[in-house]
């Protein structure tokens, strides 16, 4: 049986190399004056308390299983999450955009990406073999792990030569993650999805963003409910200033107005290195 974790509809794929980027706490120096600009509430209390008009369900307590208090078989240690709205859709004005998505701890082999339009037509895909490590568990014997997780890792669509992309206006796409337990047996893969589509800028906000630091970039795109511009840009934020009490505030409120409060805690106090695997087409 497939094991979805906020599952939305989808369609399947398959091509390519893409790099993939554990984006959890990096500590990068800032000059302190662009960090003195930043109090607690100037982006925080611009974002929306809810991202969507629909009420979430049971709302600050997430709707998804607390991997926390709950067992779990296979190759992972809990839940991994798609980084991704309540109802799954996220909006973008990227031709190329990033998607997110939480992997706990894990001894997976690896990934696949697959993105495909709403004809059901393969976009792209890749499949990625994770780089792992092996230290001691508990009980002193030997664990292979993914090097980097638990952390939030992060896919770029690449500019491929003679590729359906970039990501068309006004259209939608369906992307889904396998997170591969055993190449020789799918019957343990865990799977995320979601919902993207590309919309187009106002010319007055493209201009607006031109020139915005990225603290007030994240308020733009929240305005206008570009998820995946608005996420990323706070994820960046989140790494480079791992301290910085304004941003956890920001970060926070963000998840949980999509009902993603069970992975912001994980993201504050896990690792802090910035990990970049080498590319492999498989």
């Amino acid at each position: 049986m497939l094991k979805f974790i906020r599952f939305f509809p989808h369609k399947v794929a398959i091509t390519a190399l893409v790099t993939i980027v554990v984006t959890v706490g990096l500590s990068l120096k800032q000059p302190v004056r662009i960090q003195a600009q930043l109090s607690n509430t100037s982006i925080s209390s611009q974002l929306p308390d809810q991202w969507e008009s629909a009420p979430l369900p049971n709302s600050g307590d997430s709707s998804l299983p607390d991997s926390r208090n709950l067992p779990f078989a296979g190759c992972l240690s809990s839940y991994p999450v798609a980084l991704v709205p309540a109802s799954g859709m996220g909006q973008t004005i990227a031709e190329y955009p990033t998607i997110f998505w939480y992997l706990p701890q894990t001894r997976a082999w690896g990934m696949e990406f697959k993105l495909t339009d709403s004809d059901n037509q393969e976009i792209y895909s890749t499949k990625y073999a994770f780089a792992r490590y092996t230290p001691k568990d508990y009980q002193g014997t030997n664990a292979q792990l993914v090097v980097g997780t638990p952390g939030i890792l992060s896919l770029t669509l690449p500019r491929l030569d003679g590729s359906s992309l970039p990501l068309k206006v006004g259209q939608e796409y369906d992307w889904i993650v396998r997170v591969i337990c055993n190449p020789n047996d799918p019957s343990g893969d865990v799977y995320m999805a979601g919902t993207i589509e590309r919309v187009s800028i106002d010319p007055t906000l493209a201009r607006r963003l031109q020139q915005a630091p990225h603290e007030e970039r994240v308020v733009l795109y929240a305005k206008e409910r570009l998820w995946y511009e608005a996420l990323e840009i706070l994820v960046k934020l989140r790494r480079d200033r791992p301290n910085d009490q304004a941003v956890i505030t920001a970060w926070n409120k963000l998840l949980k107005s999509v009902g993603l409060d069970i992975i912001a805690q994980p993201f504050v106090r896990e690792s802090s290195t910035l990990i970049k695997q080498d590319d492999r087409s498989l």
